[in-house]
Formats: structure tokens, sequence, C-alpha cells
């Protein structure tokens, strides 16, 4: 058993509690703090990196779907951290997203996570406060965090758990809730953070998202605010009956939390075209799609670099972090690693 939290979480009398999984001698224990508004809370140390200070803030409207960066700013792209905490913090110090400390480094740049922070990794509630933290700080030095959802934040939200790292089952049993989804109700900190998150963003001339847009959803002409706001809607369990159809049809394989359709050896989905994309930049008035999900062995540039493939799944091999990020910088593509280096894409 391993120490966990802090979650936070709506009391009986409706104010904020820390709940935390703490682990002695004779096993873990639950403990309890009261809250008051604007708290700081204290990230634990993850490895060789430090705490950090993370600020409660109030809870927040729905993100936007669309982002204007100016054109000077550079774009970090991450796809898919699953967990993995000590990787992600090692690309982010090594690039300079962030300093030793972990704070927001990046000026007026942009950071944009292209979903999948939940799952398989031992640490993805603190990678969860740190993206929660660095945007309030990137928002102050005039740059932005991102995050859009991906499948695992969508199914673990909804209580579907399989991919689940074993500690996490282990800390809601401490904690006493019936399952894991229940640390993060729409009411929570985060859980209402999450559900404020969209699905698909545009930031500039870039579509980013987890999955991919299947010629079936272009066909559709569904606008980026019929998209967010529909699986919030499936998020809060709250789909009207004359949106049933296209909150089923969302989550399916076709929507774009699950479509795996860009890539030729995904034998599963339907392959996509390049008519199909030239569409979708059409459509969404955009010149790249950026998309996570399916694995790559390195940043992959697809369909003549209308789409930009960025999910290297983080690991650690003989010794060497294997991952890498997508860095924009006046208009160039380069793969960022966690030396410190980039390369031209």
């Amino acid at each position: 058993m391993q120490p966990d939290g802090p979650y936070v979480l709506r009391g009986g009398d409706g104010r904020y509690e820390s709940w935390s999984v703490e682990v002695a001698a004779d096993g873990p224990h639950k403990r309890v703090s009261a809250l008051k508004p604007g708290a700081t809370l204290t990230i634990p140390a993850v490895g060789a990196y430090p705490p950090f200070a993370v600020q409660l803030r109030a809870p927040v409207e729905s993100a936007p779907d669309v982002v204007t960066a100016p054109a000077k700013s550079p774009i970090f792209v991450v796809a898919d951290t699953h967990g993995e905490f000590e990787i992600l913090a090692q690309m982010l110090t090594s690039q300079k997203i962030v300093d030793a400390r972990l704070r927001w480094s990046f000026g007026r740049g942009h950071l944009v996570v292209l979903g999948d922070v939940f799952d398989r990794g031992p640490n993805h509630l603190e990678i969860l406060w740190l993206l929660y933290g660095l945007e309030a700080q990137a928002a102050k030095a005039g740059g932005g965090v991102h995050l859009v959802l991906g499948n695992h934040e969508t199914m673990a939200l909804s209580g579907d758990l399989r991919y689940l790292n074993p500690k996490y089952v282990e800390s809601a049993q401490a904690l006493g809730v019936p399952d894991y989804s229940f640390l993060f109700p729409s009411d929570s900190v985060l859980g209402q953070w999450l559900r404020s998150r969209p699905v698909v963003m545009k930031v500039n001339d870039l579509l980013c998202l987890h999955g991919g847009i299947s010629r079936a959803l272009v066909d559709r002409k569904l606008s980026l605010a019929d998209i967010n706001g529909t699986v919030r809607q499936v998020l809060a369990g709250q789909v009207p009956a004359a949106d049933a159809e296209r909150a089923d049809f969302l989550m399916t394989t076709l929507g774009p939390l699950w479509y795996r359709g860009y890539f030729a050896e995904q034998k599963d989905f339907t392959g996509a075209t390049q008519d199909d994309v030239d569409l979708t930049l059409s459509q969404f008035g955009v010149k790249r799609i950026l998309v996570g999900h399916t694995i790559v062995p390195t940043i992959t540039p697809l369909f003549g670099g209308k789409v930009i493939a960025v999910q290297v799944y983080p690991k650690r091999e003989a010794g060497k972090v294997n991952f890498e990020s997508l860095l924009i910088r006046g208009g160039h593509l380069f793969r960022a690693t966690p030396d410190g280096t980039a390369s031209a894409l």
C-alpha cells in the first residue's frame, strides 16, 4: 500500500475537504482535513521531483472550444502520459516548460495535453494537480495550459476502471468509497475541472484531440460546441432524449475519443482517406490535426503532414527514457525529447 492524495471533495456541510491515504506501521489510514476557500495544497514529492504547491480556485466554466495564441507563441504538445509523472516532469523540466520546482517557465507559450492522463501508471493524480496548477500560472504569464479529454478520462469518470493502476484500487478501499470514480464527483475540485475540459479543441490552425475525426463524424457536420457540449452531458449523466443518439455515436470507435482510422495497421477501424482528412481540415478551418491515442515509435507526420501522431508511449527501457513531445515554434515542428533536445520533424 502506498500513500496517496490529496483528493479534494465536498464534505457533508458542503465545504471542501482534503482526503489522503497515509500509511503507518499498522496499515493505511484515511486523513481528512478541512479546507478554506482558496487554500493552497502541497502535492507530495514523486521520486527525484520535489513537492509542489497548488492553490485551489473557484469552480470553472467550460473551457473554450477555440484558443487563439499569438503567432510568435511556442506550442508544446504532450500526449498520453498515463500516470508516468516522473517521465512527464523530466520532459517538462528539460524543455524548460517548467522550472526545477515545477513552476511555469514557458512564458507566453502554450502547453497542450492530448488526453489520457489517467490509468496504467502510478501517479496520474500528481499529473492532474500539476496541470491544474500550471493552468493558472500560465494564464498569469500570458500563456496557456489546455487539456483535452481522452478515452481514459471519460472511462475513469464514468466508473470504467479496467485499466486503473492497482495503487488506486487500494486507495479507494482505504478512503472508503465504492470505487475510484467516487473520488472525482462533479462537485469535487478535479472532477469538476475535468468535466469542464473539451474533447476537441482548436488552437490557432491546429485541431487538437485524443483519437481522431472519422468521416462519419465529419458527415454529421457537428461544431466543436456540439461535440464538446454533448460529451459534457454524457459525463454529467444528463443527456436529453433529443441528443441521445448523438451522444451514443460520439462515445463509439467512430467518435473523437476512440477513432484510430489514420493508422493503416489499425484494421478494426474504417481507414481515413486523404479526402476525409481534407474535409476535416476544411470543416474546422485548420491546417493540421494533432492526435494521441495510437502508439507510434516516434512522432510521425501522416497524410503529407496534415495529421501528426504524437503518442510515443512514456516508458523506461534499458535505463533510457522513451518519450517524445511535439514543439511548434515559428511555424516549424520539432520532435522534443526528455534530454532537452529538439530535432526538426
